[in-house]
């Protein structure tokens, strides 16, 4: 945790920002007022990180239309601007992977330098651990399934221009003629309180669509990927897991950069036929003499550790050192346990990744929820606990509801672990997989 107070402090927002070296996926903002085209916007369009940022509509101009401009024309580059009519006012900046800002801070050259701002910066594990990285979640998923939103167009830059020049010519007296000449009628916020429930509810609904969306894409790539089969890959690996295998080997060394990870160019050069990207890349791994990246640990080793310790019958006599291995087996919990502080494992001194990997699994291992249930207890609930139509449900109450959740236990480990423990049902899906995906063309949702 970090504390931005500009002068006051010595630590200005600006030093925030992440460099090229770090690993964002995206860039989520909602902030208010703006008028500074530079630090957020060009630290995204220079390390070609896709920005949604919603700001603030109203007669007043509270966004400089010279920003405005910027960001419509940013499109093309990863930038899409929503505006908020009337009573937006947080100020929120998400690095995905990064970490997250929380302040007084509007998009500002003075709010970014000279002001006396006060807000927080939280890594993504400190969100993760607080419950915070759920709640930005369900708050940009409200701002993205609310109805008066607008999409920033090139008529609304150009009303704000006018009023702009309108209240410039006429200074105070501008307000009640501004207002009469604004397009949009003004907005008194929604017409109901939205209850937690309804908002939760409201985004279990929309995950569930996007995730037979995902499925529907991965089912079509497992039943390509034995006729694209490597030679060095066993006949006996299930379908689901050669698409994943196959997802993993492309994005890594397809379309990863070093420290880019520029999968939403690849998605805006491939859209059109996702398909026929698809196709392509496949014929590429085909061809493979030797796995690029791990694929054959992951499908020959990994994968069937996972299978075996969690297979229906079995998983409720899973022991402390079973959970170890699945752990250590399973991508998605590794990537995650990499980032998480030492101290928060129990761990004094700097140790190799398995190890980190271990003392995850003895830390999760004697948790409980709010239910009163061990993280086997919700594997099982997840595995086991209902039809196989129904696992993207349980999915989503086992990551995302209070009463079930457990901290940095989160969706993208679970559903690669289902992927993994139930190929039948569902290939293994996860951050990774989503992006590989994305990159392909598909339209698919990041987690």
């Amino acid at each position: 945790m970090e504390f931005f107070a500009n002068k006051f402090n010595g630590n200005f927002l600006r030093n925030v920002l992440p460099g090229e070296a770090v690993d964002v996926d995206f860039v989520r903002a909602a902030i208010a007022y703006g008028s500074d085209a530079s630090t957020l916007v060009e630290n995204c369009l220079n390390n070609r990180r896709r920005l949604d940022i919603w700001m603030r509509y109203d007669h007043t101009v509270p966004v400089a239309p010279h920003l405005l401009r910027k960001l419509l024309a940013g499109a093309s580059s990863n930038i899409f601007c929503s505006l908020v009519p009337d009573v937006l006012h947080s100020k929120v900046i998400w690095w995905k992977g990064y970490g997250a800002y929380i302040g007084s801070a509007n998009l500002t050259d003075r709010a970014w330098a000279t002001n006396i701002e006060f807000g927080v910066f939280l890594s993504e594990p400190e969100l993760d651990e607080s419950g915070g990285l759920k709640e930005i979640e369900l708050f940009f998923e409200q701002l993205e399934n609310c109805d008066a939103v607008l999409p920033l167009t090139q008529e609304i830059v150009e009303e704000q221009e006018q009023l702009q020049k309108l209240r410039q010519d006429k200074l105070h007296a501008i307000d009640a003629e501004a207002e009469r000449r604004r397009r949009i009628e003004t907005w008194a916020g929604p017409a109901e309180v939205a209850t937690r429930k309804k908002a939760v509810d409201a985004s279990r609904d929309k995950f569930i669509k996007e995730w037979a969306e995902g499925l529907t894409f991965l089912r079509a790539l497992a039943e390509k990927a034995p006729a694209f089969r490597p030679r060095w890959m066993s006949e006996d690996v299930p379908a689901a897991w050669q698409a994943d295998q196959f997802l993993h080997a492309y994005y890594y060394n397809q379309v990863v950069e070093g420290v880019r990870h520029p999968f939403e160019e690849f998605y805006l050069r491939n859209r059109s036929d996702p398909a026929g990207a698809a196709d392509r890349a496949l014929r590429w791994w085909s061809g493979l003499r030797e796995p690029p990246s791990h694929e054959d640990e992951n499908c020959h080793i990994r994968a069937p550790i996972i299978r075996e310790v969690l297979a229906k019958g079995r998983i409720e006599k899973t022991a402390l050192e079973d959970f170890v291995r699945v752990c250590q087996a399973n991508h998605s919990t590794m990537d995650h346990v990499r980032r998480m502080r030492l101290d928060t494992l129990g761990v004094t001194e700097e140790v190799d990744e398995l190890a980190r990997g271990a003392a995850f699994a003895r830390w999760l291992w004697g948790k409980r929820n709010q239910q009163g249930e061990s993280v086997v207890d919700l594997l099982q609930f997840v595995l086991d606990g209902g039809g196989s139509s129904d696992l993207p449900r349980r999915i989503f109450e086992a990551t995302r509801s209070e009463e079930r959740r457990f901290s940095h236990f989160g969706i993208n480990q679970v559903a690669e672990i289902a992927g993994w423990a139930r190929p039948e049902i569902s290939p293994p899906r996860n951050g990774r997989t989503s992006k590989g995906l994305r990159a392909l063309g598909f339209d698919v949702r990041i987690y």
